[in-house]
């Protein structure tokens, strides 16, 4: 028997398995209204254009409301639940991989993206020789096949590097041991997909629905995977690849041909759209896929948002201030979803005094306050005002981080966040702690948080984005159930913004400075005039999609290192830095009083202070010290039987952990 490059038999596939709908005829010799055999499917115009609408419902891997390549990534560390790990992503950030199964804790999209990729060969076929079908809906649902397919296969070269390309609908008569395609001629095929997806839909010419793909979502997609392809095409020139034996990784075109691509395609958006002037709507306006940045916005309804739920899961997983025995409610989130101290030190602060944006350690108000680096490079002060490190950020910090002092709801005291520590000397207990950090219960600061504990912050933050919190019951618990009407963004006319930029500095454009202020001054900021634009290029750009879907740093890191042939990427190779604000707690046991700090005018009352630091729990490292790691390995059992793979460079021989 052939071994296949996907899991699922393609021999006799018919639509039911993809639609629901029955090809069985009845016994009586009278098909029922809800079956319709596969040849009459394609000559009803709704049929087709529902087998189509299906793509719709596919996402790229690792993203969702648990944000899993963000947790990868330095802007977001995951937990330790050893009972529901939904966000426990150690094993993938240690890079321990099993020989015969692959990576631990993640399914890189193999099989079932092939899957898909049949599904959209089928689509084009059928659809192309249907003789029922109008031109125009042809046009148009051709067009959506050819994007999804460079959809489906971008997601896949990212993992893999080099896959086996397949542009029919295979049976099974077909040799179905494919080689791999080189890397280049994979980006080159979802460049041409895309490209013709832009021409069908001129073709088409008709409007489409909000949320649908079109000519622009399909030319704003060119832009990124351009982008990808020309750090690809740099790479190849770097030698880190030095065991790739059939040359999959190497590229006869160089990145500025790429560069050239992805700059003209955003070059053709620039102007078509404009930033949303306020940008936590984005994320919290029920009507923000109405919004003049919105290029391909994914909406939810009421019915429709399995699965997306970042409202119930954006907070602590403790009580509520001010419960008394009658009534001491829970925030009930139970996440995982922490951001990073270094994203926070990446938002600007503006200096009081000369009213320029700088690290908000540096600024005047934080020097006054005695906050400065050490010797380890972290930062250390004490002082009672120590929140107004978190005042006159750029704007997007305060759509993207809950912090110590925030609220999540109305400026009550029961709806504040607080994750300061208490850390009375001598160290006899830690239980008058704030109720919202992980390091509540705990006598030891030396040992790390897991199981239930680290399900509440472990850096000293909670994510924010997407989540709103504006309905609230009677008795003023927060109804959390139900994530509310608004959407995420595919694509957004901000990265088209920024990947005209990338594109342009490369090409040695002069309007690549004005694309990344017109992000800056959205979120606040005076314009750039700095000399390195291409880090602050990086900077925008993480700033801009910090904690969204789909994530963009992790991947953002591995193309910018693999460019500039880098086989460390430090991001990735050390652990998560977070904050600990150290206060005196008051010391009672009373159902209400837990978790509240002592005034200055209180017994054992010390001035607070704050000291950043990176982990110091292995449980929580991070690996990237190597090449190979820019690529998932093929399993031993898959090389086995599939012998024309070639393992990916630096996993050839390879002892796993």
């Amino acid at each position: 028997m052939k071994q296949k490059i996907y899991t699922f038999f393609i021999a006799g596939l018919l639509l039911g398995g993809v639609m629901g709908i029955s090809t069985a005829c009845d016994p009586l010799g009278i098909e029922p209204t809800t079956s319709v055999d596969e040849a009459r499917f394609w000559l009803n115009p709704q049929l087709a254009r529902a087998y189509v609408n299906n793509f719709y419902f596919w996402t790229p891997a690792a993203t969702g409301d648990t944000f899993q390549s963000e947790q990868w990534s330095d802007n977001m560390q995951g937990n330790y639940e050893q009972d529901w790990n939904t966000y426990r992503q150690n094993s993938f950030n240690q890079r321990q991989y099993d020989e015969n199964s692959g990576i631990v804790g993640f399914s890189a999209p193999w099989s079932d993206a092939y899957q898909k990729v049949y599904s959209v060969n089928l689509g084009i076929q059928k659809i192309e020789s249907s003789p029922a079908l109008s031109e125009t809906l042809k046009n148009q649902l051709l067009a959506e096949c050819h994007f999804f397919r460079a959809f489906v296969y971008f997601d896949m070269i990212k993992y893999w590097g080099a896959v086996p390309y397949v542009d029919k609908a295979l049976t099974i008569d077909d040799e179905t041991y494919l080689p791999q395609n080189k890397r280049e001629e994979i980006f080159d095929n979802i460049l041409a997909d895309l490209n013709e997806s832009v021409k069908l839909f001129e073709a088409f010419g008709g409007k489409t629905e909000t949320g649908m793909i079109n000519k622009d979502v399909s030319t704003a997609f060119i832009s990124r995977v351009a982008l990808y392809a020309a750090n690809a095409a740099d790479a190849s020139t770097k030698n880190l690849y030095k065991d790739d034996a059939a040359g999959l990784f190497k590229f006869q075109k160089n990145a500025q041909h790429y560069y050239q691509i992805a700059y003209d395609a955003a070059k053709n958006l620039i102007g078509k759209y404009s930033l949303e002037p306020k940008y936590e709507d984005l994320f919290t306006s029920t009507t923000a896929h109405t919004s003049p940045e919105a290029i391909w916005p994914v909406m939810f309804k009421e019915n429709q948002r399995s699965g997306f739920n970042p409202t119930a899961k954006n907070g602590p997983d403790y009580l509520y201030y001010g419960g008394t025995e009658d009534a001491s409610y829970n925030w009930n989130f139970r996440t995982g979803l922490f951001p990073t101290q270094d994203l926070v030190d990446s938002y600007l602060q503006k200096d009081n005094q000369d009213g320029k944006w700088k690290k908000w350690w540096e600024t005047s108000q934080s020097k006054a306050m005695g906050f400065k680096m050490n010797a380890e490079g972290e930062i250390e002060g004490s002082n009672a005002n120590y929140r107004d490190i978190y005042k006159n950020r750029d704007k997007r910090f305060y759509a993207t981080v809950t912090y110590d002092g925030s609220y999540m709801g109305p400026e009550e005291e029961r709806y504040m966040i607080q994750t300061w520590i208490d850390n009375t000397e001598p160290k006899t207990s830690l239980k008058y702690s704030a109720l919202h950090t992980g390091y509540r219960s705990l006598d030891n600061m030396t040992s790390a948080p897991i199981n239930r504990a680290s399900a509440q912050t472990i850096t000293g933050y909670y994510s924010r984005k997407y989540s709103q919190f504006n309905q609230y019951n009677n008795d003023g618990t927060f109804n959390w159930g139900t994530q509310r009407e608004t959407c995420y963004f595919n694509i957004r006319y901000a990265e088209v913004l920024l990947n005209c930029a990338e594109a342009g500095i490369k090409l040695n454009k002069p309007d690549a400075r004005g694309y990344i202020n017109e992000i800056r001054t959205r979120a606040g900021l005076s314009e750039y005039t700095g000399n390195d634009l291409y880090e602050e290029m990086k900077t925008q750009r993480r700033l801009e999609f910090a904690l969204e879907v789909p994530g963009f740093r992790y991947f953002d890191l591995l193309r910018w290192s693999e460019a500039e042939g880098k086989s460390t990427i430090e991001e990735l190779n050390q652990a998560s830095r977070g904050i600990w604000i150290f206060r005196k707690g008051v010391e009672s046991t009373k159902v209400g009083e837990n978790g509240y700090p002592v005034q200055p005018d209180g017994e054992g009352y010390f001035t607070p202070k704050i000291e950043t630091f990176r982990m110091p729990y292995s449980i929580y490292d991070r690996k990237f010290d190597h090449s190979r790691f820019y690529f998932v390995p093929f399993s031993a059992s898959t090389l086995k039987d599939y012998k024309q793979l070639q393992q990916n460079p630096g996993w050839a021989n390879y002892t796993y952990n």
